[in-house]
């Protein structure tokens, strides 16, 4: 008999299991009933966050709750004391706190790997379990701490409201990465949800999960065969497979991103937009504006500017820029993939900077399409070029990807590929199509959406959930960005 308290770290519970939609749908009918009832709301909302979190990452539930009551306190006393040093003395402590659990669960393999390489050493760590999301709860809060610090929020005095805001379930494993700013003063005033919400929550959620389980991963099956040993397939493969795999992570992310926006939107409640069309950026400054924007503004808001951002001279700002990106390198994973990864995005914002900002900090735009259309085909090919790293399970197989790809590259490998992989090559152009439409037309199909009777959405969603349980073949893949 099936135990609704199992938890499993192989098959940890996520937006696209069946059984979390059913329950989602269970959840929304008492969820309805409690609406106008605050208290009880929240605390409703914030048991099945929790029962959520449980699912992904058993035990390590009291990991999650100890920093939430702790950063809780620590916030509250750093509004109340006056003296500078003490309350500088509490953020420091807090923000330690909160990376201590993120560096020992993520980095500590890592860490005495590479210290053992330096000095000979033969320190183990065994291998640990990455509770899931803690890279994103710990940005949370530590932007939550810092804010408060700064004199840009107040210190929740509600505990309620702050456990909150650090469970609620939509964004609490993947992100987006959301700012107490943003979200505390919605908590106790969410909205109405009218036909018009309700409708555009569910666009959102069908969006997302047709990004995922239809397009993400059927391109992933073809991503792991090749990733599993570059060496063996042809340079064409090889290249085909870095481009697979840069729409298989967008669409894998961003579909995440948009069940999390519908499923916050049901509930009342706005998250902001984590992408906007990155692939369009004509540059990579423009990308990192348009890819995982929560992370990104963190990154630019808690680690750039407080470093000096652009206001100490020019060879800071580039140092800053490089440092910030490492920083961002090392959040995605403890492996010199996601360090190099980190370090040439930027390197490739420095020399945007170098190159293309006037002596007035302004950026040059593209002034006409042909230079648009170049700075977009450049722009994408490097960040699909160091998706590579960002996919390779190690340095070694990342470098004979890129090595096939130069070196073993033949023209007459196409035809031989195309006949023996129309299905996966129609998916790779529709997955293009989609990336590159005009968002207008996103638009149009959200409002034909929103006047479809209610029955015949909820029908939609039923043949869709049965057309993806007919086409699988395998269970379905987590989301990429449970890993980080």
């Amino acid at each position: 008999m099936y135990n609704i308290f199992n938890y499993s770290f192989e098959k940890p519970w996520f937006f696209t299991n069946f059984s979390f939609l059913i329950t989602l749908g269970i959840f929304l009918v008492f969820y309805s009933i409690l609406f106008n009832q605050n208290f009880l709301r929240k605390l409703y909302v914030i048991l099945f966050s929790l029962f959520f979190y449980y699912k992904s990452s058993g035990p390590f539930i009291l990991i999650f709750i100890l920093l939430i009551i702790c950063d809780y306190n620590f916030a509250n006393a750093i509004e109340k004391i006056k003296n500078k040093t003490i309350k500088k003395t509490l953020l420091v402590a807090s923000i330690l706190l909160s990376l201590s659990f993120l560096i020992y669960f993520k980095y500590s393999g890592f860490l005495t790997t590479n210290f053992n390489l330096v000095f000979d050493t033969k320190f183990s760590v065994g291998k640990l379990f990455l509770p899931i999301g803690i890279s994103f709860y710990t940005f949370q809060s530590i932007s939550y701490i810092v804010d408060v610090y700064n004199g840009k929020i107040n210190s929740s005095r509600n505990f309620l409201d702050y456990t909150f805001y650090m469970t609620f379930f939509p964004h609490l494993v993947a992100g987006p990465i959301v700012r107490a700013s943003d979200f505390i003063p919605q908590i106790n005033t969410p909205h109405i949800i009218d036909r018009v919400q309700y409708k555009t929550a569910f666009f959102r959620i069908l969006l997302g999960l047709s990004k995922k389980l239809l397009i993400a991963d059927f391109l992933s099956k073809y991503v792991d065969m090749i990733h599993a040993n570059p060496s063996l397939y042809s340079g064409f493969e090889n290249l085909i497979s870095m481009y697979a795999y840069s729409c298989q992570i967008y669409f894998d992310f961003s579909g995440y991103s948009d069940i999390a926006i519908g499923i916050a939107l049901l509930l009342g409640y706005e998250l902001k937009e984590n992408f906007d069309n990155p692939y369009k950026a004509t540059n990579i400054t423009d990308f990192w504006r348009r890819w995982h924007i929560s992370l990104s503004s963190w990154l630019r808001d808690y680690i750039y500017i407080p470093l000096g951002g652009s206001r100490k001279g020019k060879f800071n700002t580039y140092l800053f820029l490089l440092i910030t990106m490492t920083i961002g390198g090392i959040w995605h994973g403890a492996s010199w993939n996601f360090i190099i990864w980190g370090v040439a995005h930027g390197i490739a914002l420095v020399l945007h900077k170098l190159i293309f900002v006037t002596p007035k900090d302004k950026i040059k735009r593209p002034d006409n399409w042909a230079v648009k259309i170049m700075g977009t085909f450049i722009t994408f090919n490097f960040v699909a070029l160091f998706w590579i790293l960002f996919r390779a399970e190690n340095f070694q197989k990342a470098f004979d990807s890129v090595h096939k790809i130069i070196s073993g590259f033949k023209l007459n490998d196409i035809i031989g590929f195309y006949l023996a992989r129309k299905e996966f090559l129609l998916m790779l152009s529709l997955a293009f199509v989609v990336i590159f439409m005009h968002k207008n037309v996103k638009l149009f199909l959200q409002k034909l959406f929103i006047k479809i009777p209610a029955l015949i959405i909820i029908l939609i969603l039923i043949l869709f959930l049965q057309f993806v349980l007919q086409i699988r073949s395998t269970e379905i893949a987590p989301f990429i960005y449970f890993q980080f």
